[in-house]
């Protein structure tokens, strides 16, 4: 196996604990809602029903989590594009294939030599 193939294979690993990770914090969200739902049938003021409920720190968490999925997807991406390149395929049959615009395609291609070009200078 390549260590383009692995390095590919650590950040789909990386992808799926993120979205474990987030599926744990909607679970939380989730439980906290309905918590403030009964709360709120119960004739609760709503003004108590945030104090008492956290919703703050669950907003942040929710952001995080989503935050870290979204980053770990482009990092994905940009790693996939850049090997169907190295296999010959060309923009528009990879935004074909990922159901996305080959301007799209093109976007992550530029990012993708914008790196690589750090890289190069960073190692000299």
């Amino acid at each position: 196996m390549s260590v383009a193939d692995s390095r590919i294979i650590e950040v789909i690993e990386d992808l799926i604990e993120a979205n474990r990770a987030a599926r744990e914090v909607m679970h939380t969200g989730e439980m906290i809602l309905q918590q403030g739902i009964e709360r709120l049938r119960a004739g609760e003021k709503i003004s108590e029903t945030l104090t008492d409920m956290a919703a703050g720190s669950q907003r942040q968490a929710t952001q995080e989590a989503n935050e870290r999925i979204t980053i770990t997807r482009h990092n994905l991406r940009l790693l996939l594009i850049e090997r169907c390149l190295e296999e010959g395929m060309r923009p528009w049959a990879i935004g074909d294939a990922w159901g996305m615009s080959r301007q799209r395609v093109d976007r992550y291609i530029q990012e993708i030599k914008r790196g690589s070009e750090e890289w190069t200078s960073r190692t000299d």
